[in-house]
């Protein structure tokens, strides 16, 4: 049977494939899973409800197996399940669905000039699904969505979010969060279709021994809520939201950020140096404040409550389909659903095998597709403000060479220890007497030996 075209591939109302990429399907095997990144019960009409596990293989690629498939998984992986279900405490959650796609979001857009508060968020990944299918696709391309509709879903979803053992790059206990968003019309999501469950996807590179995604939560909540924020003070309210007090994801790039900004730090105020020659420039600062507080920081826990507060300050808000999304997800803990006895199978030994060779994984593939979707958003606004983005990877400059000669700043603080001599000095200069003055010569001029026929 050959695999289906991709216009014939079924997608959610709200998604747009990406017009030049063809859709693969989507080969899930437990075996190629590195990292687990959420586990659910499916309440299909038509299916006896089942437990999954959603995991992403070495190259980011999504799989999605049934629970029944557990022991196939690596052992890694499998003791990463196990701390998952022990330290949440919490039986899965259940989503009550016909079909469900899966969404892994590399790319955030926030227009610039849409009009009032809940407006649309542009999401850019992979699609992948629908589940349960016999044939589930992946396909680059667009999500749109509302603001609401990012913060309500990172929100309900952070309780269900995945346990992943704490190492010791994160000061915290890392998690892996997800958001149920709705794909579709609140008519088509009653009938529990077009449900997406996404995720932000970190790039595998940056994955160190878990698939956490506290940071790049903690970025899109924040440009959402100082989206939010900036049209309140354009529009005149609601107060709630033109008062709120948002952290920042790194206080030091919020401080050099303010120091390119002719501000000078001193704690947790930032004053403004009006010592710039220049008409304009003392117009600029004139508009600038005289002072300003440093925002504090935050990881991803602490912007969900900002956008907890925030959403109850929302015009409009809940809508029509954020009432019928969150009415198909009971929360893990809950009472099973009861089922009709059945015939007890008896649990045969597992023999263990040795795995089939597979092909080496594909590599990952370019985001140059995500440029087409910007370029035609900013061909349809011409003139309009650049829209802010928000990137998997947090915008980093390495630091440049001093040009000036000279121990940097910051190594003050390991003391004024001397530099060691070159290696080769080191070899070649023979032990030495110390010179009657009682100071060493610089290796750099002549040896020590020479002292004695000066004298």
């Amino acid at each position: 049977m050959g695999q289906p075209s991709p216009s014939a591939v079924s997608h959610p109302r709200y998604f747009v494939p990406h017009a030049a990429s063809a859709a693969e399907p989507v080969p899930s095997d437990a075996s190629a899973i590195a990292h687990v990144v959420d586990v659910f019960h499916l309440d299909a009409r038509h299916l006896l409800e089942q437990e999954w596990i959603v995991g992403l293989d070495a190259v980011g690629n999504v799989h999605v197996v049934p629970a029944s498939q557990r022991d196939l998984l690596p052992v890694e992986t499998r003791a990463q399940l196990t701390h998952h279900e022990v330290a949440s405490g919490r039986t899965p959650r259940r989503i009550a669905a016909a079909e469900l796609y899966f969404f892994a979001v590399e790319l955030v857009e926030h227009p610039s000039d849409a009009e009032g508060f809940n407006d649309p968020v542009y999401l850019y990944g992979h699609l992948s699904g629908p589940w349960p299918g016999d044939a589930p696709m992946r396909v680059p391309g667009q999500l749109t969505v509302t603001r609401g509709d990012v913060l309500s879903g990172l929100v309900h979803g952070a309780a269900e979010a995945f346990h992943y053992v704490q190492t010791p790059e994160s000061p915290a206990a890392p998690r892996g969060y997800h958001a149920l968003l709705p794909g579709d019309r609140s008519e088509r999501l009653a009938e529990g279709r077009g449900l997406v469950l996404a995720w932000p996807a970190v790039p595998p590179e940056l994955q160190v021994s878990n698939a956490s995604n506290g940071p790049m939560v903690a970025r899109i909540l924040h440009d959402v809520l100082t989206q939010l924020q900036e049209d309140a003070h354009a529009n005149g309210g609601p107060a709630a939201l033109a008062r709120m007090e948002l952290p920042v994801p790194s206080r030091a790039m919020a401080i050099a950020d303010l120091e390119m900004r002719g501000y000078e730090v001193k704690g947790d105020v930032a004053i403004l140096r009006r010592n710039h020659p220049g008409l304009l420039t003392r117009m600029a600062e004139w508009l600038r404040a005289e002072k300003v507080k440093v925002p504090t920081e935050a990881g991803a826990p602490g912007f969900l409550e900002v956008a907890r507060a925030a959403l109850s300050a929302l015009p409009g808000w809940p809508s029509e389909s954020e009432r019928v999304l969150r009415a198909r997800v009971r929360p893990g803990g809950s009472a099973p659903v009861p089922t009709s006895p059945g015939i007890p199978a008896v649990a045969a030994p597992v023999t263990p095998r040795p795995l089939p060779p597979r092909a080496p994984p594909k590599p990952p593939r370019p985001d140059e597709w995500m440029k087409d979707f910007l370029n035609a958003h900013a061909a349809s606004h011409p003139g309009a403000p650049q829209p802010k983005l928000t990137r998997t990877k947090p915008a980093f400059t390495p630091p440049s060479t001093p040009a000036k000669p000279g121990r940097p700043d910051w190594m003050a603080d390991f003391g004024a220890a001397p530099a060691a001599p070159p290696a080769s000095t080191r070899r070649e200069a023979p032990a030495s007497k110390p010179s009657p003055s009682g100071s060493s010569a610089s290796p750099a001029k002549k040896p020590d030996w020479m002292s004695d026929f000066e004298d």
